[in-house]
Protein backbone atom coordinates (compact mmCIF):
# COMPACT_ATOMS: atom_id res chain seq x y z
CA UNK A 1 0.00 0.00 0.00
CA UNK A 2 2.73 2.13 0.67
CA UNK A 3 4.62 1.35 -2.37
CA UNK A 4 1.67 2.73 -4.19
CA UNK A 5 0.62 5.99 -2.43
CA UNK A 6 4.38 6.81 -3.06
CA UNK A 7 4.64 5.17 -7.02
CA UNK A 8 1.37 7.44 -6.60
CA UNK A 9 3.17 10.68 -5.20
CA UNK A 10 6.34 10.32 -7.73
CA UNK A 11 4.05 10.40 -10.85
CA UNK A 12 1.90 13.83 -9.61
CA UNK A 13 5.47 15.88 -9.06
CA UNK A 14 6.36 14.51 -12.41
CA UNK A 15 3.40 15.09 -14.19
CA UNK A 16 3.63 18.81 -12.24
CA UNK A 17 7.08 19.71 -13.70
CA UNK A 18 6.55 18.27 -16.92
CA UNK A 19 3.56 20.71 -17.15
CA UNK A 20 5.83 23.52 -15.19
CA UNK A 21 8.52 23.48 -18.16
CA UNK A 22 6.12 22.88 -20.80
CA UNK A 23 4.55 25.86 -19.73
CA UNK A 24 7.99 27.53 -20.67
CA UNK A 25 7.11 29.89 -23.70
CA UNK A 26 10.08 29.12 -26.21
CA UNK A 27 11.75 31.13 -28.24
CA UNK A 28 9.27 31.77 -32.21
CA UNK A 29 12.17 30.91 -35.05
CA UNK A 30 10.29 32.71 -38.45
CA UNK A 31 11.89 32.87 -41.67
CA UNK A 32 9.58 35.31 -43.55
CA UNK A 33 6.73 37.82 -43.08
CA UNK A 34 3.67 35.37 -42.53
CA UNK A 35 5.56 33.09 -40.41
CA UNK A 36 5.93 36.83 -38.19
CA UNK A 37 2.36 37.62 -38.36
CA UNK A 38 1.12 34.12 -37.20
CA UNK A 39 4.08 34.77 -34.31
CA UNK A 40 2.98 38.21 -33.86
CA UNK A 41 -0.72 36.82 -32.96
CA UNK A 42 0.42 34.22 -30.82
CA UNK A 43 2.43 36.25 -28.40
CA UNK A 44 1.96 36.24 -24.67
CA UNK A 45 4.13 37.93 -21.48
CA UNK A 46 7.84 36.25 -22.16
CA UNK A 47 7.35 35.45 -25.42
CA UNK A 48 10.34 35.86 -28.09
CA UNK A 49 10.46 36.22 -31.86
CA UNK A 50 13.55 35.19 -33.71
CA UNK A 51 13.97 36.72 -36.85
CA UNK A 52 16.77 34.17 -38.60
CA UNK A 53 19.76 35.70 -40.17
CA UNK A 54 18.85 36.42 -43.94
CA UNK A 55 17.95 39.40 -45.88
CA UNK A 56 14.01 40.50 -45.56
CA UNK A 57 12.23 43.08 -48.36
CA UNK A 58 9.50 44.73 -48.61
CA UNK A 59 8.90 43.96 -44.64
CA UNK A 60 6.07 46.04 -43.00
CA UNK A 61 6.25 44.95 -39.18
CA UNK A 62 3.10 46.02 -37.23
CA UNK A 63 4.45 44.33 -34.08
CA UNK A 64 1.97 44.19 -31.87
CA UNK A 65 1.55 42.38 -28.03
CA UNK A 66 1.17 42.92 -24.31
CA UNK A 67 3.86 42.20 -21.82
CA UNK A 68 4.39 42.97 -18.78
CA UNK A 69 7.92 44.82 -16.69
CA UNK A 70 8.61 41.25 -15.47
CA UNK A 71 8.02 39.03 -18.98
CA UNK A 72 8.14 41.78 -21.64
CA UNK A 73 7.80 40.10 -25.39
CA UNK A 74 10.61 40.82 -27.41
CA UNK A 75 11.35 40.76 -31.35
CA UNK A 76 15.30 39.87 -32.52
CA UNK A 77 17.58 38.78 -34.85
CA UNK A 78 18.87 35.54 -34.79
CA UNK A 79 22.37 36.90 -34.93
CA UNK A 80 22.85 40.92 -34.29
CA UNK A 81 23.41 42.21 -37.48
CA UNK A 82 23.00 39.42 -40.01
CA UNK A 83 19.03 40.05 -39.79
CA UNK A 84 18.38 42.52 -42.87
CA UNK A 85 15.31 44.44 -43.39
CA UNK A 86 15.52 46.09 -46.91
CA UNK A 87 12.77 47.55 -49.75
CA UNK A 88 10.07 49.03 -48.30
CA UNK A 89 9.71 48.30 -45.16
CA UNK A 90 9.37 49.77 -41.54
CA UNK A 91 8.85 48.65 -37.72
CA UNK A 92 5.58 49.91 -36.28
CA UNK A 93 5.25 49.09 -32.38
CA UNK A 94 2.32 48.70 -30.54
CA UNK A 95 1.23 47.73 -26.91
CA UNK A 96 3.02 47.37 -23.79
CA UNK A 97 6.73 46.24 -22.31
CA UNK A 98 7.81 45.37 -26.07
CA UNK A 99 11.35 44.60 -26.96
CA UNK A 100 13.51 44.90 -30.64
CA UNK A 101 16.59 44.18 -30.81
CA UNK A 102 19.58 43.72 -33.27
CA UNK A 103 17.66 44.90 -36.42
CA UNK A 104 19.65 46.52 -39.32
CA UNK A 105 17.54 48.83 -42.27
CA UNK A 106 19.70 49.12 -45.45
CA UNK A 107 18.56 49.62 -48.98
CA UNK A 108 15.37 50.58 -48.50
CA UNK A 109 13.16 52.99 -47.19
CA UNK A 110 9.71 53.52 -45.35
CA UNK A 111 6.47 53.92 -47.88
CA UNK A 112 4.52 55.19 -44.59
CA UNK A 113 5.12 57.77 -41.54
CA UNK A 114 8.37 56.58 -39.73
CA UNK A 115 10.47 53.76 -40.11
CA UNK A 116 10.43 52.79 -36.90
CA UNK A 117 7.43 53.92 -35.47
CA UNK A 118 5.78 53.63 -31.54
CA UNK A 119 2.43 53.59 -32.68
CA UNK A 120 0.03 51.51 -35.01
CA UNK A 121 -2.58 53.25 -37.07
CA UNK A 122 -3.79 55.92 -34.91
CA UNK A 123 -5.08 54.42 -32.04
CA UNK A 124 -2.51 51.57 -31.30
CA UNK A 125 -0.05 53.46 -29.21
CA UNK A 126 3.50 51.62 -27.52
CA UNK A 127 4.25 52.29 -23.61
CA UNK A 128 6.96 51.32 -21.35
CA UNK A 129 8.70 49.75 -25.23
CA UNK A 130 12.36 49.65 -25.86
CA UNK A 131 14.39 49.54 -29.57
CA UNK A 132 17.94 48.49 -28.79
CA UNK A 133 21.03 47.70 -30.75
CA UNK A 134 19.37 48.48 -34.18
CA UNK A 135 20.69 50.01 -37.44
CA UNK A 136 19.25 52.43 -39.69
CA UNK A 137 21.44 53.63 -42.34
CA UNK A 138 20.74 55.84 -45.65
CA UNK A 139 17.00 54.24 -45.44
CA UNK A 140 15.77 57.36 -47.78
CA UNK A 141 12.94 57.90 -50.12
CA UNK A 142 13.81 57.66 -53.37
CA UNK A 143 12.54 61.43 -53.71
CA UNK A 144 15.24 63.34 -51.60
CA UNK A 145 12.44 66.23 -51.70
CA UNK A 146 9.69 64.92 -50.12
CA UNK A 147 9.84 64.82 -46.06
CA UNK A 148 9.65 62.16 -43.34
CA UNK A 149 10.93 61.02 -40.33
CA UNK A 150 12.98 57.81 -39.37
CA UNK A 151 12.11 57.26 -35.82
CA UNK A 152 9.00 58.52 -34.35
CA UNK A 153 8.21 58.68 -30.81
CA UNK A 154 4.76 58.02 -29.35
CA UNK A 155 3.02 57.16 -25.92
CA UNK A 156 5.41 56.85 -22.46
CA UNK A 157 8.50 55.45 -21.13
CA UNK A 158 9.88 54.04 -24.30
CA UNK A 159 13.41 54.16 -25.36
CA UNK A 160 16.11 54.28 -28.18
CA UNK A 161 19.41 52.90 -27.02
CA UNK A 162 22.46 51.81 -28.09
CA UNK A 163 20.82 52.33 -32.20
CA UNK A 164 23.17 53.46 -35.00
CA UNK A 165 21.22 56.09 -37.56
CA UNK A 166 23.21 57.87 -40.11
CA UNK A 167 22.93 59.31 -43.41
CA UNK A 168 19.32 60.98 -43.82
CA UNK A 169 19.32 62.88 -46.55
CA UNK A 170 15.67 64.46 -47.49
CA UNK A 171 13.35 66.56 -45.31
CA UNK A 172 12.64 66.17 -41.97
CA UNK A 173 13.79 65.79 -38.51
CA UNK A 174 15.79 62.25 -38.14
CA UNK A 175 13.93 61.32 -34.83
CA UNK A 176 10.91 62.97 -33.72
CA UNK A 177 9.01 62.82 -30.28
CA UNK A 178 5.60 63.06 -30.54
CA UNK A 179 3.07 64.98 -27.94
CA UNK A 180 -0.63 64.44 -29.65
CA UNK A 181 -2.56 64.44 -26.49
CA UNK A 182 -2.05 63.51 -22.57
CA UNK A 183 -0.69 59.85 -23.41
CA UNK A 184 1.82 61.26 -25.25
CA UNK A 185 2.67 63.86 -22.21
CA UNK A 186 4.99 63.76 -18.97
CA UNK A 187 6.30 60.75 -21.37
CA UNK A 188 9.85 59.75 -19.93
CA UNK A 189 11.39 58.97 -22.71
CA UNK A 190 14.94 57.78 -22.97
CA UNK A 191 17.19 58.49 -26.05
CA UNK A 192 20.53 57.12 -24.97
CA UNK A 193 23.91 55.75 -26.03
CA UNK A 194 22.73 56.02 -29.43
CA UNK A 195 25.40 57.02 -32.11
CA UNK A 196 23.55 59.78 -34.74
CA UNK A 197 26.19 59.95 -37.92
CA UNK A 198 26.80 62.33 -40.78
CA UNK A 199 23.32 63.79 -42.29
CA UNK A 200 24.18 66.55 -45.15
CA UNK A 201 23.47 70.33 -45.34
CA UNK A 202 19.76 70.27 -46.49
CA UNK A 203 18.94 74.60 -46.11
CA UNK A 204 16.06 74.45 -44.32
CA UNK A 205 14.52 74.32 -40.92
CA UNK A 206 13.02 71.52 -41.33
CA UNK A 207 16.37 68.22 -40.85
CA UNK A 208 16.73 68.51 -37.19
CA UNK A 209 18.48 65.25 -35.69
CA UNK A 210 15.81 65.09 -32.60
CA UNK A 211 13.07 67.80 -32.44
CA UNK A 212 11.34 67.33 -29.07
CA UNK A 213 7.58 68.43 -30.08
CA UNK A 214 6.31 71.81 -31.89
CA UNK A 215 5.67 75.03 -31.20
CA UNK A 216 2.14 74.28 -30.00
CA UNK A 217 3.46 72.40 -27.51
CA UNK A 218 5.67 74.90 -25.89
CA UNK A 219 3.73 74.39 -22.36
CA UNK A 220 3.55 70.81 -22.50
CA UNK A 221 5.88 68.86 -20.19
CA UNK A 222 7.87 66.13 -21.88
CA UNK A 223 10.57 65.07 -19.35
CA UNK A 224 12.86 63.42 -21.96
CA UNK A 225 16.42 62.03 -20.99
CA UNK A 226 18.96 62.48 -23.78
CA UNK A 227 21.58 61.03 -22.46
CA UNK A 228 25.56 59.79 -23.55
CA UNK A 229 25.03 60.33 -26.88
CA UNK A 230 27.37 60.67 -29.81
CA UNK A 231 26.44 63.40 -32.41
CA UNK A 232 28.92 63.69 -35.82
CA UNK A 233 28.57 65.81 -38.31
CA UNK A 234 24.85 66.07 -38.51
CA UNK A 235 24.86 68.97 -40.27
CA UNK A 236 20.70 69.08 -41.90
CA UNK A 237 20.52 72.42 -40.08
CA UNK A 238 21.37 74.58 -37.42
CA UNK A 239 19.17 72.79 -35.10
CA UNK A 240 20.52 69.82 -34.84
CA UNK A 241 18.36 69.25 -31.64
CA UNK A 242 15.42 71.23 -31.12
CA UNK A 243 13.90 71.33 -27.83
CA UNK A 244 9.88 72.38 -28.12
CA UNK A 245 8.78 70.96 -25.18
CA UNK A 246 9.68 71.36 -21.11
CA UNK A 247 11.23 69.76 -18.55
CA UNK A 248 13.77 67.96 -20.84
CA UNK A 249 17.44 66.58 -20.22
CA UNK A 250 20.47 66.51 -21.88
CA UNK A 251 23.32 64.55 -20.60
CA UNK A 252 26.66 63.87 -21.27
CA UNK A 253 26.13 63.75 -25.08
CA UNK A 254 29.16 64.40 -27.65
CA UNK A 255 28.41 66.68 -30.65
CA UNK A 256 31.55 66.40 -32.84
CA UNK A 257 32.04 68.67 -35.42
CA UNK A 258 28.26 69.19 -36.25
CA UNK A 259 27.35 72.09 -38.04
CA UNK A 260 24.42 73.08 -35.61
CA UNK A 261 23.64 73.77 -32.13
CA UNK A 262 21.63 72.46 -29.28
CA UNK A 263 18.63 74.59 -29.57
CA UNK A 264 16.73 75.28 -26.46
CA UNK A 265 13.62 76.82 -29.18
CA UNK A 266 10.37 76.58 -27.73
CA UNK A 267 11.23 74.69 -24.46
CA UNK A 268 11.54 75.79 -20.87
CA UNK A 269 13.03 74.37 -17.57
CA UNK A 270 15.51 72.35 -19.29
CA UNK A 271 19.15 70.91 -17.95
CA UNK A 272 21.91 70.98 -20.16
CA UNK A 273 24.65 69.18 -18.17
CA UNK A 274 28.14 67.59 -18.86
CA UNK A 275 28.00 67.82 -22.48
CA UNK A 276 30.95 68.36 -24.73
CA UNK A 277 30.89 70.21 -28.02
CA UNK A 278 33.46 69.89 -30.44
CA UNK A 279 34.70 71.75 -33.51
CA UNK A 280 37.40 73.05 -35.77
CA UNK A 281 39.66 75.44 -37.81
CA UNK A 282 38.08 73.71 -41.01
CA UNK A 283 34.25 75.30 -40.63
CA UNK A 284 32.48 78.50 -39.25
CA UNK A 285 29.35 76.76 -38.68
CA UNK A 286 29.98 74.51 -36.05
CA UNK A 287 27.47 75.45 -33.38
CA UNK A 288 27.28 74.91 -29.69
CA UNK A 289 24.04 76.22 -27.47
CA UNK A 290 21.13 78.29 -28.24
CA UNK A 291 19.66 79.83 -25.35
CA UNK A 292 16.00 81.11 -25.73
CA UNK A 293 13.04 80.96 -22.86
CA UNK A 294 12.93 80.23 -19.33
CA UNK A 295 13.91 78.35 -16.14
CA UNK A 296 17.20 76.60 -18.20
CA UNK A 297 20.31 75.31 -15.70
CA UNK A 298 23.06 75.27 -18.12
CA UNK A 299 26.03 73.57 -16.39
CA UNK A 300 29.47 72.11 -16.84
CA UNK A 301 29.39 72.33 -20.59
CA UNK A 302 32.48 72.22 -22.48
CA UNK A 303 33.03 73.81 -25.93
CA UNK A 304 36.44 73.92 -28.07
CA UNK A 305 36.54 75.73 -31.73
CA UNK A 306 33.31 76.55 -32.00
CA UNK A 307 32.97 78.89 -34.38
CA UNK A 308 29.66 79.83 -35.60
CA UNK A 309 27.58 83.04 -35.36
CA UNK A 310 24.39 84.05 -34.41
CA UNK A 311 22.02 80.94 -33.75
CA UNK A 312 25.36 79.14 -33.97
CA UNK A 313 27.48 81.17 -31.73
CA UNK A 314 29.34 78.81 -28.92
CA UNK A 315 26.68 80.56 -26.19
CA UNK A 316 23.70 82.40 -27.92
CA UNK A 317 21.02 84.35 -25.72
CA UNK A 318 18.43 85.08 -28.00
CA UNK A 319 16.43 88.07 -27.63
CA UNK A 320 12.87 87.44 -27.15
CA UNK A 321 9.48 88.90 -28.49
CA UNK A 322 7.78 91.01 -26.39
CA UNK A 323 3.66 89.17 -26.37
CA UNK A 324 4.96 86.30 -28.76
CA UNK A 325 3.25 84.60 -31.36
CA UNK A 326 3.60 80.67 -30.75
CA UNK A 327 6.41 80.42 -33.11
CA UNK A 328 8.16 83.09 -32.14
CA UNK A 329 10.78 83.76 -29.75
CA UNK A 330 9.92 83.78 -25.69
CA UNK A 331 12.28 86.30 -23.93
CA UNK A 332 15.11 84.97 -21.66
CA UNK A 333 14.11 84.65 -17.52
CA UNK A 334 15.63 82.88 -14.69
CA UNK A 335 18.76 80.95 -16.76
CA UNK A 336 21.72 80.00 -14.69
CA UNK A 337 24.70 79.27 -16.93
CA UNK A 338 27.50 77.95 -14.87
CA UNK A 339 30.92 76.26 -14.66
CA UNK A 340 31.07 75.71 -18.07
CA UNK A 341 34.45 75.89 -20.38
CA UNK A 342 35.09 77.44 -23.44
CA UNK A 343 38.58 77.00 -25.50
CA UNK A 344 39.59 78.59 -28.37
CA UNK A 345 36.31 79.46 -29.29
CA UNK A 346 35.17 82.59 -31.41
CA UNK A 347 33.06 85.61 -30.06
CA UNK A 348 32.01 83.14 -27.39
CA UNK A 349 29.17 85.11 -25.76
CA UNK A 350 26.91 86.71 -27.75
CA UNK A 351 24.14 88.30 -26.19
CA UNK A 352 21.01 89.90 -27.33
CA UNK A 353 21.20 87.64 -30.40
CA UNK A 354 18.48 88.74 -33.03
CA UNK A 355 17.40 92.35 -31.55
CA UNK A 356 15.84 93.57 -34.42
CA UNK A 357 14.81 97.10 -33.55
CA UNK A 358 16.43 98.93 -36.51
CA UNK A 359 13.56 96.91 -38.67
CA UNK A 360 10.93 98.21 -36.29
CA UNK A 361 9.35 100.53 -39.16
CA UNK A 362 9.12 97.55 -41.85
CA UNK A 363 8.46 94.34 -39.63
CA UNK A 364 5.01 93.53 -37.96
CA UNK A 365 5.25 93.81 -34.50
CA UNK A 366 4.97 90.11 -33.72
CA UNK A 367 8.36 89.63 -35.41
CA UNK A 368 10.60 92.60 -33.34
CA UNK A 369 12.64 90.82 -31.57
CA UNK A 370 12.93 93.71 -28.40
CA UNK A 371 13.32 91.75 -25.02
CA UNK A 372 16.73 91.18 -24.04
CA UNK A 373 17.27 88.16 -21.15
CA UNK A 374 16.55 88.92 -17.44
CA UNK A 375 16.45 87.63 -14.35
CA UNK A 376 19.41 84.94 -15.05
CA UNK A 377 22.81 84.46 -13.77
CA UNK A 378 25.91 83.70 -15.77
CA UNK A 379 28.77 82.27 -13.66
CA UNK A 380 31.84 80.68 -12.50
CA UNK A 381 32.51 79.96 -16.40
CA UNK A 382 35.57 80.00 -18.17
CA UNK A 383 37.01 81.45 -21.31
CA UNK A 384 40.47 80.33 -22.59
CA UNK A 385 41.87 81.31 -25.72
CA UNK A 386 45.41 80.64 -27.52
CA UNK A 387 44.68 83.63 -29.60
CA UNK A 388 43.56 86.28 -29.38
CA UNK A 389 40.31 87.03 -29.81
CA UNK A 390 39.37 90.90 -30.32
CA UNK A 391 35.35 90.05 -29.82
CA UNK A 392 34.86 87.10 -26.94
CA UNK A 393 31.70 89.28 -25.93
CA UNK A 394 29.49 90.76 -28.45
CA UNK A 395 26.35 92.18 -26.79
CA UNK A 396 23.24 93.04 -28.91
CA UNK A 397 21.30 94.63 -26.19
CA UNK A 398 20.93 95.81 -22.58
CA UNK A 399 22.82 93.18 -20.53
CA UNK A 400 21.61 94.86 -16.93
CA UNK A 401 19.01 91.31 -16.42
CA UNK A 402 21.93 89.39 -16.22
CA UNK A 403 24.18 88.58 -12.71
CA UNK A 404 27.41 87.87 -14.01
CA UNK A 405 29.61 86.74 -11.48
CA UNK A 406 33.30 85.29 -11.22
CA UNK A 407 33.88 84.75 -14.76
CA UNK A 408 36.92 84.38 -15.75
CA UNK A 409 38.94 84.98 -19.06
CA UNK A 410 42.27 84.61 -20.38
CA UNK A 411 42.06 85.85 -23.81
CA UNK A 412 46.33 84.78 -24.62
CA UNK A 413 47.63 86.87 -21.87
CA UNK A 414 45.39 90.24 -23.10
CA UNK A 415 43.56 91.76 -20.77
CA UNK A 416 40.03 92.56 -21.65
CA UNK A 417 37.92 95.45 -20.91
CA UNK A 418 35.08 96.29 -23.34
CA UNK A 419 32.81 94.56 -20.99
CA UNK A 420 33.34 94.43 -17.29
CA UNK A 421 31.67 91.44 -16.97
CA UNK A 422 35.07 89.10 -16.64
CA UNK A 423 37.99 88.98 -14.66
CA UNK A 424 41.11 88.55 -16.74
CA UNK A 425 43.79 85.85 -15.22
CA UNK A 426 46.81 84.27 -16.85
CA UNK A 427 46.04 80.76 -16.74
CA UNK A 428 47.91 77.31 -16.84
CA UNK A 429 46.03 75.36 -19.30
CA UNK A 430 47.48 71.47 -19.53
CA UNK A 431 46.35 70.46 -23.25
CA UNK A 432 45.56 66.67 -22.95
CA UNK A 433 44.66 65.63 -26.63
CA UNK A 434 43.32 67.83 -29.56
CA UNK A 435 40.81 69.14 -28.36
CA UNK A 436 40.73 69.07 -24.35
CA UNK A 437 42.31 72.00 -22.00
CA UNK A 438 42.09 71.49 -17.97
CA UNK A 439 43.96 73.96 -15.61
CA UNK A 440 46.93 72.53 -14.57
CA UNK A 441 46.46 73.46 -10.86
CA UNK A 442 43.22 76.06 -8.51
CA UNK A 443 45.43 78.90 -9.83
CA UNK A 444 42.92 81.41 -8.86
CA UNK A 445 39.89 79.40 -10.13
CA UNK A 446 38.76 78.21 -6.40
CA UNK A 447 36.91 81.32 -5.34
CA UNK A 448 33.58 80.46 -6.58
CA UNK A 449 30.34 82.21 -6.36
CA UNK A 450 27.52 80.82 -4.59
CA UNK A 451 24.50 81.74 -6.17
CA UNK A 452 20.90 80.26 -5.39
CA UNK A 453 20.87 76.90 -5.24
CA UNK A 454 24.31 76.23 -6.93
CA UNK A 455 24.87 73.51 -4.00
CA UNK A 456 22.83 71.28 -6.55
CA UNK A 457 25.82 71.40 -9.04
CA UNK A 458 27.43 68.88 -7.15
CA UNK A 459 29.66 67.50 -9.78
CA UNK A 460 31.42 69.06 -13.09
CA UNK A 461 31.80 67.51 -16.51
CA UNK A 462 33.99 64.36 -15.53
CA UNK A 463 31.80 63.18 -12.42
CA UNK A 464 34.14 65.15 -9.58
CA UNK A 465 32.72 65.99 -6.65
CA UNK A 466 32.66 69.73 -5.77
CA UNK A 467 31.60 69.79 -2.68
CA UNK A 468 35.45 69.73 -1.60
CA UNK A 469 37.60 71.50 -4.18
CA UNK A 470 35.27 73.16 -6.35
CA UNK A 471 36.76 75.79 -9.29
CA UNK A 472 35.73 78.03 -11.70
CA UNK A 473 34.76 76.18 -15.33
CA UNK A 474 33.69 72.64 -16.24
CA UNK A 475 36.70 70.56 -14.98
CA UNK A 476 37.92 70.42 -11.39
CA UNK A 477 40.09 67.81 -11.65
CA UNK A 478 43.30 67.19 -14.21
CA UNK A 479 44.26 63.79 -12.64
CA UNK A 480 41.03 61.96 -13.90
CA UNK A 481 40.82 64.49 -17.02
CA UNK A 482 44.12 62.51 -18.26
CA UNK A 483 42.16 59.62 -18.39
CA UNK A 484 39.06 60.50 -19.94
CA UNK A 485 38.77 59.39 -23.50
CA UNK A 486 36.09 59.41 -26.68
CA UNK A 487 35.28 56.06 -27.93
CA UNK A 488 33.12 55.86 -30.58
CA UNK A 489 32.46 52.02 -30.31
CA UNK A 490 31.21 52.71 -27.22
CA UNK A 491 27.93 54.59 -29.11
CA UNK A 492 25.75 52.38 -30.58
CA UNK A 493 25.45 48.39 -31.17
CA UNK A 494 28.25 46.69 -30.35
CA UNK A 495 27.91 45.15 -33.41
CA UNK A 496 28.02 47.52 -35.81
CA UNK A 497 31.34 49.28 -36.87
CA UNK A 498 31.38 53.29 -36.75
CA UNK A 499 34.32 54.12 -39.16
CA UNK A 500 37.49 52.73 -37.77
CA UNK A 501 36.18 53.34 -34.03
CA UNK A 502 38.76 55.37 -33.64
CA UNK A 503 39.45 57.82 -30.53
CA UNK A 504 38.32 61.45 -31.16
Amino acid sequence: MKNNQFLTYTIVLMLFFSCKNSSKVKGIYVNDYTELEEAISQVIPGSEIILRNGIYKDFQIKYIGYGTKENPITLRAETPGKVFIEGESYLHIGGEYLNVNGLFFRNGFSPTSGVIRFKIGENNIANNSSVTNCVIKNFNTPNISSSNQWIEFYGKHNQLKNCYVAGKTNDGPTLMVYHNGNEHTNNYHQITNNYFGPRPRQGEHNAHTIQLGNSKTRLTPGRVNIANNYFEACNGDEQIISDMTNYNSFLNNIFYKCEGSLVLRHGNFATVDSNIFIGGDESNLFGGLSVINTGHWITNNYFYKIKGVNFRSPLAIMNGIKNTPLQGFRQVTDVVIAFNSWIDCQSTWQIGVGQNRIKIDSLHFTKIRSEPPIRSTIANNLIYNTHTDATPLINFDNMDGILFKNNIIDNNGEQYTEFDIFRNEKLKMKKINEWLFVPEASQKLNNVFHGYEFDKIKLDLFGNSRSDKNMTGAIINLKIAKKFKIIKKQYGPKWFTTAKNSEK
